[in-house]
This record gives structure tokens, C-alpha cells and sequence, in this order.
């Protein structure tokens, strides 16, 4: 079937041919071919044959046979997906026969896996390599946008509330609670970099190491998995120019369905006639709202909300976003040396107004062949950032009344309480919000690296590096009393440093016997050392002289708040890998790295990281020679153990914290213990397992990567609930476990590929099931969030899961209310909660687990194409299955008499003869 697809696109080629022949057409005549391998001789289906500097064209049917008209001495480009593209000149010959090589380059494609590379038919992990082809050409404001949708396993979730903010990464789902689940970032060889420092354009490809045995290399950084990031470089010849620009917009996706006017002055009345009601029932809604005595001033209504500004804040606060990015670059050089020196701009204005982004870098990278055995390199990234941010979240300026007008004309801002005494919100207009606080935020950052390489002998060599990353930050705050609700002024300066030095010695070995055999190993020390080093300066409240100068030295410092500090962490690590190879057809790899931590008590500061892992190109057998639909099989298997430790510095120690008393009523700062010690306290490590099988089938024109995978986290850096009468309330320490397994698998197909226009698509699916497995002990702890949410940790049930009663209903009269069981105090209108353990009574043994915000599925599809010169990427991705505790919309339901939507307002018991969907209850008791 797939032989006749191929055939017809030949015939409709070689018809589109016939409606553009070129001037000479009429010397042309009809010649006949057959296009085979050139190693086994066999026909090849659908490769692309046009005469060159014409449009006339043809595909090989499924036989590899093609016709097509040509000049004698017309010229044949012949080219086809995984070969080396040829010109073939006709010279008179009516029947041609045509011999394809596979692509070198194909063949020996290489990924990074850390501390080298490797051929990727070679690799014997789950390793997923992006090049960058296009990826510099996307619009987006940060290099992780780039990625969405074309990693499986790899979820990326964007949350652009703040210009330049970095998204949330997950590989392979979250399996720490309280020691972090970002990827390690390794940026050209240097580890624990943010992509925030990198630019796209930049970019020469991107790997991500994704179980453990990959990742194991890096041992005791590597849980959350890595990315490996690697940086162009310069090639020998004449200095090539390079400019990438782009520009584009942002908007975000707001609601439409506000209130405002006469319907949200009903609602008022509705809503405050309910209340009453509920506060007294007998009371007489029949009493005019506004104005009388017999109805109490908490539940009257102002009419002069009638006749507001019917203002919809969400929308004036929010705003179209432009963004644009420029960079140029320049490389080049001599066999001697090679460049690439780069500069990049970009500018972002945020979705909420008054926020901004903007960033200048530099990227260098110098590559020396000192001489036959020597070379040596340096690489330098510096770059500046500077953003003015917003100290709310989007809810707090939609959330005000439509009725509260602007600015007025007088430069004073009106409050909700300006019109409705203490029955409103008692919150700060937006606008002045939005003009009133200058929140800014600057960063100067540099990472850097030099490299001194010897070849000792025939395919030993050593590789030398000093890299640091040096970050230094300041944010400077101001608010105008008019900001605030308390109307006192505010403010605070925090600067911050921290320098992060690196020194890494490898030594590989590289070499190949007769009978197919090779061989290849590293071992190598690190040392890493990071001090950091902060400023953290408050104003007192309102102690500002005038709201001009917004710098500290305009105002009285607030002792009891301020304060410096200074941290440092060091780590010590040995490593080393060998892989092993018998006629590219059976592989072995097996690594293990000894990390020792200075984060982590003098019994346990050394963790050991080993892995291994097996594959099988089965394609290579002799048995499989004869199969040309498949391209390449190979089956693959591997285990390993990496680790955890991104804890704060010195947590194994009793630290000391300040401590607020009030002797003879007056106001002291002081110390006091505020934890245990705990000189056992140490690595989370994570056990894997991965088997995964690639397929390519029509010579790579469809490519398929599945993995079925198992890790499980033990030893978790857990800060653990203690009684209040050790006179601390938590612990940190290593106890508990939890699993993750799943499915993932990739499928890629080249759908046209021809010398103008070409059509390629990826698609990605990752099933991923999360479980708590141990608590120490114990069965589940519960968190319960300020807002009223709960969380729980529970033995069998994914992390952090919602937990709460479950609501089956509304009591929408008083025979209901009688029917089910409630809580205490609970009136109608109020959620029926269902009865889980049916006694009869509603009791916290009847809260349940609701949901859950991890996705079970994740699904990604990227098209490519191309014409000419032109090209198009169309990137999509979706998360399934996972539940969202939205709060943001408990401030639209006129609970708070604050902005009003109406999906959220209509659907409301109001009465018992008005009961809405009758599954909504009223809104105060969803707060």
C-alpha cells in the first residue's frame, strides 16, 4: 500500500512537470531508469528525480522504476531520504540505471551523552536529540518555548503572568517532595546553568538524557533528569554572517462573559437578600435596599452602583504584547582556529500592563589547534537582563467592582468602599496598583569555561577545563501609599551574588580491534565549589519622606527585617563510563559516579551512582538482510541509580534563625536554634529501569522510538511534621518513597521530501502514573492550603493529590436539607457532601481524594515544512487527565461583591424558587 502511495505522488510529480517545462523542452524526450541501493542492489520506492534547473519531475514506483522527459544533455538530480543526494547526467542514454550510497552522515550521526558523544546507532539509553534547525526562527521569548511539543516525556508548562518568566519542566513526571524536580541544564559542557542564559540562535542542537542509566553520569544532580545543551562553534573558511530577527505578539486569554450595569446591580441585591435571609429568617426582603433603617446597613445595597463606570478591569489592565529578538552572529577561521562570536537583543513587553523584559547578550567561542597533540578553547556568555515586574497576580486587578471608575481627573485613585462603605472589597483600584509600585529586577550574568586537550597516544587523550557562572542580581521596590490599602508607603532593596566554579579532568579512551570489536571509556574528576552572598534591606512602613526619591536613604530601615547573608556548598566527584561494541551489533555501556556533598551530614556526604545498559541492533543480523521495509531495529535495555540534592546549605546542621522578642515592651531581634541536627541526613537517590525499541521502517522515511520505564525515589529529603513540644514543628530528613512508571513513544515521518518543497511530522505521546509509596510509617500526611484546599501524601495515590470533601449536590429546600447528611451549621444553599463511610453524619472521615494535577497523558505533534526558502513549523501539545484547583474563580461569584462573571453568577441556588442549575451551591460557601 505504502508502494502505491508512492507511486501515485511520482505520477502526480511528473503530471505537475508537464504543465512547467522549460524553453528547450522540445529537444526533450522519454527516459526510462531504475534507482537502486547501492549495497544490496535493491529497488528503492519514491525517490525525487528532477532535470536539473526545470521543474520536470518524477518519483521511482515501488518497483524503483521512473520515466521522465530530458534533453540529452540534461543533467538528473536524484535524491531520497537517508542517501546522499547525485547528479547524473543523461548523455544521450534512454535507459539509466542509478546507484544510491547511504548518507554518511546519517549513518554516523552523533548525540552528546554527557562528558562525549556517540554515534547514535551506538547508544544503548534513552537519549532524545532536537537539532536546531528552525527552532531559533520561533517567536518566543524564552528557549524552552521552542520545545514545546517535541520531547516525549519532557512537559513543559509555559506561565507567562511575568515577561521572561521560565516555564515549569518535568521529565518523566515529579519524584521528589521537598528537594526539588527541575532537570540539571548542562550548557557546553558546564553543569547547573539555566536555559534563561542561552539563546536560541545560539543553539547547535539540544539532548535530553532521560533514565537513569544516561543520566547517571552526572549521578547526584540527575533525578529530575538532564538537558544537555550544546553551543555552535566555528568551522575553517571564509567568516560567514548571520542575522535572525523576529518579532511578534501575546495575548492572553482572558474571559468574556463579565457583568456590569442594571444585571450587576441585581445580583447586588440578590445576593445580599440571601444573606439576609440566612442571618435571619424571618427577616423582610421586601424592604427597599437602600435607604431605610429596618433593613441593616450589611445588607443594603447603594444604588448609585446602578450608574457606575461599568468598568471590565480585566481588560483594562491587560494589554496586546509585543515582543522582538535580534542576533548576529559571525564564525569562521583557519584549520588553526575557529570562531563564532554572536550578539543577541530582546525586548518583551508584558501581557499585564507595566511589565517588561529586556536582555543583551554575548556569546564567544574560540576553538585553538595549538598543535598536533594540543588544542585548547575558551567559551564566554556574558549577559544583562533588566524587568519591571508586578507584585499581583492577574485575579487581584480583575477582581475589583465594575462599577469603580479610573483615574480621576483630580490624579486620585476611588476604591470599591468609596461608594459601598465596608460591604465591598476593601482592595486598592488597579490602576492605582499598576502606576503606584515600581518593582524592578536587574541581572548580570557570565558563564565561562577554558579547556586545555592533549592526545597522549593513539586515541587517549585528556581534556582540562575551568568554567565558572557568575550571577549577580539586585531588585529595588517601591510603593506609593496611594498602592496600598493600609496607604502607608513601602519599600526594599535585595542584592545578591554568587560565583560557581568548576574544574573537570577526563580522560577517554577510544579504540577498535580486528573482528569488529570496539571499545571506549572515560574516567574523570570534578570539583565544584558555588558561594553565595545576599543583601536584604526593608523600609519601615510609611517612613519614607516623600514619595519622590524611592532609595532607602529616604526612609527609616526596619531592624527587625533586615539582614545579610552568606552560604556556600561545595562537591567532589569521580566518575567513569565504558562502552563496548561487537560489530555494531551487540553494545554494552556501564558508568558510575561517587559524588561527596558538603550539603549533607559527615555520615552519609558520599553517594554512589552506578548504571548499565544493553542493546541490540537487530537489523544488523544476517537474518534481517533480506527485509528492506526495515531500516533499523535495534532493542534496548538499561538500569541505574541517580541522585538528589538540592537541599539549602548546611540543612544537617542545628541552624540558627533569628528570633523577634519583646522584653520590658521593647522590640529585640535575637537568635535562636530553629532545627534539628542531623548528622545522618543523606542522598535521595532514584532506581531505574528502561527497555526501549527503535524502528525505522521505508529507509527511515518512519522512524518509531518506544520506552516502557520504571524509577522509584527512596530515601527522600523530606521535612517531616514534628511535635511543637521539641520546640520545633519540622524536620528535615531522609524517609519515604515514590514511584513513577510509564509509557512513551515517538513516531516521525517524512512526507515529502522533494529539492523544493518538503512536509515532515513528529508526534509524541507519554503516559506517566505517579505513587506514593512510603511515608515512614505512617499512612498520609495532609497539607491544607490557606485558601482551603487540602493537600494529601497517601500510600498508593499520586503526590500531592486533592483532598476534600466530595459535593454530589446542592439543598435546594428544607425537605433536602432532612434527607442527606450534613455538617454543622449547614444551611440551604449549602454542597450536599457525599457520605463515604455511611453513618449518617458528615465527618472528616467522609473527605476524599479529588483529583490530582499531574497529567496522565501528554501528547505533542510537530509539522514542518518547507518551500524554497521558506519554511513553517506548526508545534502543538496537550496535557490530559490532570485536575486544576481553580481559586481564581471563587473571587467572580459575588461572594465578595467584588467583579462578577456570569457563568459563575446565574447557575447559583439563590432561593428555593430559584435554584439555578441546582448542582451550583451559593456562592460564600465555595471560599
Amino acid at each position: 500500500m505504502k508502494g502505491r502511495h508512492l507511486y501515485l505522488f511520482g505520477l502526480l510529480v511528473a503530471l505537475a512537470g508537464l504543465f512547467a517545462r522549460p524553453a528547450h523542452a522540445q529537444d526533450a524526450r522519454e527516459i526510462k531508469g531504475i534507482v537502486v541501493d547501492s549495497i544490496g542492489q535493491t529497488p528503492l520506492p519514491g525517490v525525487t528525480i528532477f532535470v536539473k534547473g526545470t521543474s520536470n519531475g518524477a518519483a521511482t514506483s515501488p518497483t524503483g522504476e521512473f520515466t521522465i522527459r530530458a534533453a540529452d544533455n540534461a543533467v538528473l538530480v536524484v535524491s531520497y531520504i537517508g542517501y546522499d543526494k547525485i547528479e547524473v547526467p543523461v548523455s544521450g542514454r534512454s535507459n539509466i540505471r542509478i546507484s544510491l550510497s547511504q548518507s554518511k552522515t546519517m549513518l554516523n550521526e552523533t548525540v552528546v551523552i554527557g562528558y562525549g558523544t556517540m554515534k547514535k546507532s551506538s547508544v544503548t539509553a534513552s537519549v532524545t536529540k532536537v537539532e536546531n534547525t528552525i527552532l531559533d526562527q520561533m517567536p518566543a521569548g524564552r528557549p524552552e518555548a521552542a520545545l514545546v511539543g517535541r520531547l516525549a516525556g519532557v512537559n513543559i508548562s509555559q506561565n507567562r503572568s511575568q515577561p521572561g518568566q521560565a516555564p515549569t519542566i518535568r521529565i518523566r513526571g515529579a519524584s521528589s517532595i521537598d528537594a526539588g524536580n527541575e532537570p540539571l541544564v548542562v550548557i557546553d559542557g558546564v553543569p547547573g546553568g539555566n536555559l534563561g542564559m542561552i539563546n536560541m540562535n545560539d543553539v547547535q542542537s539540544i539532548e535530553v538524557l532521560k533514565d537513569a542509566s544516561s543520566a547517571a553520569i552526572y549521578g547526584s544532580r540527575a533525578a529530575g533528569g538532564v538537558i544537555i545543551v550544546t553551543m555552535k562553534k566555528g568551522s575553517a573558511g571564509k567568516t560567514r554572517f548571520n542575522f535572525n530577527g523576529y518579532a511578534g505578539l501575546a495575548k492572553a486569554r482572558l474571559h468574556d462573559d463579565w457583568i456590569t450595569g442594571q444585571e450587576y446591580y441585581d445580583y447586588a441585591v440578590k445576593y445580599q437578600n440571601r444573606e439576609w435571609l440566612w442571618a435571619n429568617p424571618s427577616a423582610d426582603v421586601s424592604i427597599p435596599v437602600w435607604g431605610d433603617a429596618r433593613r441593616p446597613a450589611t445588607y443594603q445595597v447603594n444604588p448609585v452602583i446602578n450608574n457606575g463606570a461599568n468598568m471590565i478591569w480585566q481588560d483594562e489592565v491587560m494589554q496586546t504584547a509585543p515582543m522582538q529578538s535580534y542576533n548576529i552572529s559571525a564564525s569562521g577561521g583557519t584549520e588553526k582556529m575557529t570562531y563564532y562570536v554572536s550578539g543577541t537583543y530582546k525586548d518583551e513587553i508584558g501581557t499585564l500592563q507595566n511589565t517588561w523584559f529586556k536582555s543583551y547578550g554575548v556569546r564567544a567561542n574560540v576553538d585553538v589547534k595549538a598543535s598536533k597533540n594540543v588544542s585548547l578553547g575558551f567559551m564566554l556568555n556574558p549577559s544583562y537582563s533588566k524587568r519591571r515586574l508586578s507584585d499581583r497576580v492577574v485575579s487581584d486587578y480583575a477582581k475589583i467592582p465594575s462599577f469603580v471608575e479610573g483615574q480621576r481627573a483630580d490624579g486620585t485613585y476611588p476604591r470599591p468602599r468609596d461608594y459601598w462603605a465596608a460591604v465591598v472589597s476593601g482592595q486598592t483600584s488597579p490602576a492605582a496598583i499598576l502606576n503606584g509600585t515600581y518593582s524592578y529586577g536587574a541581572t548580570f550574568s557570565n558563564v565561562g569555561e577554558a579547556y586545555l586537550k592533549i592526545d597522549l597516544a593513539k586515541g587517549l587523550s585528556l581534556r582540562s577545563s575551568v568554567g565558572s557562572t557568575i550571577a549577580y542580581n539586585n531588585s529595588d521596590f517601591f510603593q506609593t501609599s496611594y498602592a496600598l490599602s493600609t496607604f502607608q508607603n513601602n519599600g526594599n532593596d535585595i542584592t545578591s551574588n554568587s560565583i560557581n566554579m568548576l574544574n573537570e579532568n577526563v580522560l577517554s579512551y577510544n579504540t577498535s580491534f580486528k573482528g569488529g570489536h570496539e571499545l571506549s571509556a572515560i574516567a574523570g574528576a570534578s570539583y565544584q565549589k558555588n558561594r553565595s552572598k545576599g543583601s536584604y534591606m526593608y523600609a519601615v512602613p510609611n517612613s519614607y519622606v516623600n514619595e519622590t526619591v524611592h532609595t532607602l536613604n529616604n526612609a527609616v530601615i526596619d531592624q527587625t527585617k533586615s539582614y545579610t547573608a552568606n552560604s556556600a556548598w561545595g562537591l567532589v566527584s569521580y566518575f567513569s563510563r565504558v562502552h563496548y561494541g561487537y560489530k555494531e551489533k551487540y553494545l554494552a555501556s556501564a558508568s558510575i559516579r561517587t559524588d561527596g556533598s558538603s550539603r549533607f551530614g559527615p555520615n552519609n556526604k558520599w553517594g554512589y551512582f552506578p548504571s548499565a545498559s544493553l542493546a541490540w541492533r537487530v537489523k544488523q543480523e544476517e537474518f534481517m538482510k533480506g527485509i528492506s521495509a526495515i531500516s533499523d531495529l535495534k532493542v534496548r535495555g538499561s538500569w541505574g541509580i541517580t541522585g538528589n540534592f538540592n537541599i539549602g546549605d548546611f540543612q544537617y546542621l542545628g541552624q540558627i534563625k533569628d528570633a523577634i522578642y519583646s522584653p520590658n515592651n521593647s522590640v529585640i531581634k535575637g537568635q535562636a536554634q530553629s532545627n534539628f541536627e542531623n548528622n545522618n541526613l543523606g542522598w535521595e537517590k532514584t532506581k531505574g529501569w528502561d527497555v526501549g525499541i527503535e524502528l525505522g521502517l521505508l529507509k527511515n522515511r518512519i522512524q518509531i522510538v518506544a520506552d516502557y520505564y520504571s524509577k522509584r525515589t527512596y530515601d527522600l529529603l523530606y521535612n517531616v511534621s514534628v511535635p511543637a513540644t521539641t520546640g520545633f514543628t519540622s524536620g528535615l530528613t531522609n524517609i519515604g518513597d515514590v514511584s513513577n512508571k510509564g509509557f512513551e513513544i515517538e513516531l516521525t515521518t517524512r512526507n515529502i521530501i522533494g529539492p523544493k518543497f518538503t512536509w515532515s511530522t513528529s508526534f509524541n505521546l507519554a503516559m506517566n502514573k505517579n505513587r506514593v509509596e512510603d511515608l515512614g510509617g505512617v499512612n498520609e500526611r495532609i497539607t491544607t492550603d490557606a485558601q482551603g484546599m487540602s493537600w494529601i501524601l497517601r500510600v498508593g495515590e499520586p503526590m500531592f493529590s486533592y483532598y476534600g470533601y466530595r459535593q454530589i449536590g446542592v439543598y435546594t429546600d428544607a425537605e433536602s436539607l432532612t434527607k442527606y447528611p450534613s455538617l454543622a451549621g449547614t444551611k440551604v444553599g449549602m454542597p450536599i457532601y457525599e457520605d463515604r463511610d455511611g453513618n449518617g453524619s458528615i465527618t472528616p472521615n467522609d473527605k476524599d481524594i479529588l483529583g490530582n494535577f499531574q497529567p496522565k497523558a501528554i501528547l505533542g505533534m510537530v509539522n514542518n515544512f518547507t518551500y524554497k526558502n521558506f519554511d513553517l513549523s506548526i508545534a502543538m501539545q496537550a496535557s490530559l487527565g490532570s485536575k486544576m484547583y481553580n481559586y481564581e474563580n471563587q473571587f467572580y461569584q459575588g461572594a465578595l461583591l467584588g467583579a462578577m462573571r456570569r457563568s459563575l453568577v446565574e447557575n447559583q441556588w439563590w432561593s428555593t424558587s430559584d435554584i439555578g442549575n441546582g448542582s451550583t451551591p451559593a456562592a460564600p460557601f465555595l471560599r
